[in-house]
């Protein structure tokens, strides 16, 4: 791992964790989301928990941040360090802090409201696609970019396919969500995209498993599996 790549993932880490915080209250504080959340985590004056707490101490919102800072910068250079003999050198490595950056705050909020914010998703897709451009254009190597451009509409795809089946319990966040992942797991090769697409179900069967039997009537928030599958993908075969 060199010097620039653990610079670039223990500031990038540092600075994602450190907005996090506020990136997640801004994002519960839009109406949609609001109207979204379960009832269980709602507070009892009919507020959201998540969103009436840090404003009332702003001196633990400060904390938050700061460990949320730490956390995301030792998981930024855990990456690195597993991702040290890819190819594709620091484009590659900057386009999965991206995706573990954006995936850290969309599994937040899709585990607290079950939905997975459009503009993050497409905030990420967007860096991730200039990144791509860039050492396309710099290289003259065309075939990451188609590669990422296909694995996107497959994944994409597949999951569009499983929101057209009736009681899937998926939306079409899930959808966009998959089509960011192919991208990335598209500049990692074909087996990347294959486990990327089905570590998420393996990895969620327990939590289905236990909510069947409990009998919890919530969906299950698949964002945090599908960001958690396609990191794991990554890792295995670069």
């Amino acid at each position: 791992m060199t010097p620039a790549a653990l610079g670039l993932a223990l500031f990038g880490g540092a600075l994602s964790g450190l907005a996090l915080p506020h990136a997640y209250i801004w994002l519960m504080a839009i109406p949609q989301a609001s109207a979204a959340l379960p009832p269980p985590l709602a507070g009892g004056d009919g507020t959201s928990a998540p969103n009436c707490v840090p404003a009332r101490n702003a001196l633990a919102l400060v904390a938050v941040s700061e460990l949320c800072g730490i956390g995301l910068a030792v998981a930024s250079a855990g990456l690195a360090w597993l991702l040290r003999d890819a190819s594709g050198g620091l484009p590659l490595l900057a386009v999965w802090l991206v995706v573990m950056h954006a995936g850290a705050l969309l599994a937040a909020v899709d585990v607290a409201v079950r939905r997975l914010p459009t503009p993050v998703i497409s905030a990420a897709a967007l860096a991730v696609g200039v990144m791509l451009a860039g050492q396309a254009a710099t290289t003259g190597q065309a075939h990451t970019l188609v590669a990422a451009a296909l694995a996107a509409a497959a994944l994409g795809g597949l999951y569009l396919a499983l929101v057209l089946v009736a009681g899937s319990g998926m939306g079409l966040g899930d959808v966009r969500l998959a089509a960011l992942l192919g991208t990335a797991l598209g500049t990692t090769g074909w087996p990347a995209v294959f486990l990327g697409g089905l570590l998420p179900f393996v990895l969620a069967v327990p939590e289905a498993l236990a909510r069947r039997a409990l009998r919890r009537a919530h969906s299950i928030a698949f964002g945090p599996y599908m960001v958690g599958g396609a990191l794991v993908a990554a890792a295995v075969n670069s």
